[in-house]
């Protein structure tokens, strides 16, 4: 059996200049359905003066942390407005698949600190 759910999001910190992020998937627009009780995230995170920065994501069941895993080449272009071709911030990007939980936060990591950045709340359609 599978459940449909909506998405509400609720940024934790304001974003500005050096801290930007986005998630997009999954989408507040589209309802998302489980069958393997895992969710993936998709999303970039762009942190200025961050020699290391990691994603950190707290579900129900546990605090993760992960690498960034994928390059954009977009954002590097759209949001910061610099060539992408070998810019430090290339690979800010993520595409990742954690235990599904009802609330899952989102949040930077450097430096062993975690900086939560936003809430991701799923309710069940009925």
């Amino acid at each position: 059996m599978t459940t449909t759910y909506t998405l509400t999001t609720s940024p934790l910190v304001t974003q500005g200049s050096q801290l930007r992020w986005h998630i997009d998937s999954p989408s507040r627009k589209e309802p998302l359905t489980l069958t393997h009780g895992r969710i993936r995230l998709q999303g970039w995170l762009l942190a200025q003066g961050e020699t290391s920065p990691r994603l950190a994501i707290k579900t129900g069941f546990a605090t993760y942390s992960f690498a960034f895993n994928t390059k954009r080449p977009d954002v590097v272009a759209a949001i910061l407005q610099q060539p992408a071709d070998n810019h430090p911030g290339l690979c800010c990007g993520f595409n990742i698949a954690v235990p599904f939980s009802d609330r899952i936060t989102l949040g930077l990591e450097s430096d062993g600190l975690i900086t939560w950045l936003e809430e991701l709340t799923f309710s069940p359609t009925i």
